[in-house]
């Protein structure tokens, strides 16, 4: 009832502001007034709602020193810092409305539906994050924490945009969270970048398992992202009930070459009991730019990997693994379903 007096009202007001406006106005432009007068009143009285998810992140991308959400952060190394966004996520009549948590809200306005939209970025201190994050987090229905890390070639914003869409696709009710590290447009180039984000990924995760106090933590990596990830939890040194917080290790199509992750990487990680998923992938675009540019198997590769024992590797050729936040029209049936089977 107070929606449609709210819209209502506004329809009024904006009916009598055209006519007041067309009074002493040419042709032209009281066709133009009146025709952005139509549009306005539709898309306040649009029965598509749409909703928004408040996503906290860490960043060891330079600052863009921009007022513009897009530009907050640019592809320049820089120091680890905290953050907030909202992103503005489209109804999808297959998925609904999202369900409700402390990081979700619903609203009613001027917006293009179909559209995942980055509306704002504000930079927070270390010691804000630590506070506010464990209060939100203790209001919703679901105690976890998901944390995202993306790929090759994707900006913040783009980023953000990810972690948006998984956490609607899986309904999540936890805290949604992402690491965005200063990935640029050029294979090799992030491929230092990756390298160079190592210790402020294993600082991020660090606090993120010692002041979240979630009961369950997910860490999803995905392509060139899984390096820094899988190098950071061969780093990370938390006491054993804050380590045991971290329950899933998630790797889509991770662009790691197979032999140094057997031999090097996975030997290293005997401090964590997380268990560990791997999406393989002979149809990934991530992954055959991966192979134009580095010799070797990559370790999202779809092979026999009998030889890792303990890991669960799932063929996921059949389905679409972009993950990368670029718009996209899915013509496959995307991983998030079987995602959401690890994340309960």
């Amino acid at each position: 009832m107070k929606k449609s007096l709210i819209l209502s009202t506004a329809a009024i007001t904006l009916t009598f502001a055209v006519l007041l406006l067309t009074s002493g106005c040419s042709k032209n432009s009281t066709a133009t007034i009146n025709n952005w007068g139509a549009d306005l009143t539709k898309a306040l009285t649009t029965e598509n709602p749409f909703q928004e998810i408040e996503l906290f992140y860490g960043t060891d991308r330079h600052s863009g020193g921009s007022t513009e959400p897009a530009k907050a952060y640019n592809a320049d190394r820089g120091e680890l810092s905290w953050g907030a966004c909202s992103v503005a996520v489209p109804y999808d009549k297959k998925i609904k409305t999202l369900k409700k948590s402390a990081f979700t809200m619903t609203s009613y306005g001027m917006r293009p539906d179909g559209e995942y939209t980055l509306k704002d970025v504000r930079p927070l201190p270390r010691k804000s994050i630590e506070t506010i994050l464990p209060k939100r987090l203790a209001r919703c229905p679901d105690k976890s924490a998901l944390v995202f890390i993306h790929g090759v070639d994707v900006s913040f914003e783009e980023a953000a945009l990810s972690t948006a869409r998984l956490s609607y696709h899986l309904q999540y009710q936890g805290a949604p969270i992402f690491f965005s590290w200063p990935a640029q447009a050029e294979y090799l180039q992030d491929e230092k970048n990756a390298q160079y984000s190592i210790a402020q990924l294993t600082e991020f995760i660090k606090t993120i398992a010692q002041t979240l106090q979630a009961e369950d933590i997910y860490l999803i990596g995905d392509g060139m992202g899984c390096l820094p990830l899988c190098e950071a939890m061969t780093k990370v040194k938390l006491a054993p009930a804050d380590m045991a917080r971290i329950r899933d290790l998630i790797l889509i199509t991770p662009d790691i070459n197979r032999t140094k992750f057997a031999e090097d990487i996975l030997p290293r990680m005997h401090n964590t009991s997380a268990h560990i998923t791997v999406y393989t992938s002979n149809t990934d675009d991530a992954l055959t730019t991966a192979h134009k540019n580095r010799a070797g198997v990559r370790l999202g590769d779809v092979l026999n990997n009998t030889d890792m024992p303990g890991i669960d590797f799932v063929d996921a050729s059949a389905v679409s693994t972009n993950m990368n936040g670029k718009p996209m029209v899915v013509k496959k049936t995307s991983i998030y379903n079987d995602i959401s089977s690890i994340i309960k």
